[in-house]
């Protein structure tokens, strides 16, 4: 169950069926309440016809078969290097996570998932510690890919 610190009453006065609130704590004046906390199913957040982790499993697909068709032309376009790793080049790593990275002619790419996922990656290359992070951020990456 994931808590989900939420400030306005108003986001839960939701149409959508699909969301369904476990426990709300209010806090502030009576006059002007705030939620202080909302505990909802994560499972259940998602659009009328995918759930948050049905996306989350389309952008895995989706990354595997990009990185899987770069690393193959990577034989013939030393410019995209793609690979995995256990640890950013820091040393450091979100607990229970990997990252796999591409190296384009627009920037790196990256993404990190659960380690359960890290045999779904498989046919990439293993770094022990990726390259320098190059302050890229998920609106970055999208406009990356938008190019390509």
């Amino acid at each position: 169950m994931k808590k989900f610190r939420v400030y306005s009453p108003e986001l839960i006065d939701s149409s959508e069926p699909s969301i369904h609130v476990e426990h709300i704590e209010y806090g502030g004046h009576p006059d002007d309440p705030f939620i202080k906390y909302l505990e909802i199913n994560a499972e259940d957040i998602g659009d009328q016809y995918h759930t948050i982790h049905e996306l989350y499993k389309h952008r895995m697909a989706l990354n595997i078969a990009l990185f899987r068709a770069w690393n193959f032309i990577s034989q013939d376009f030393p410019e995209y290097q793609i690979m995995r790793s256990k640890l950013h080049n820091d040393g450091t790593m979100f607990e229970g996570y990997f990252i796999v990275m591409a190296l384009t002619p627009k920037g790196q790419i990256s993404y990190h998932y659960k380690l359960k996922h890290w045999d779904d990656f498989d046919f990439l290359s293993e770094v022990d510690k990726t390259p320098k992070w190059d302050g890229h951020g998920s609106i970055e990456v999208i406009k990356r890919l938008m190019k390509m």
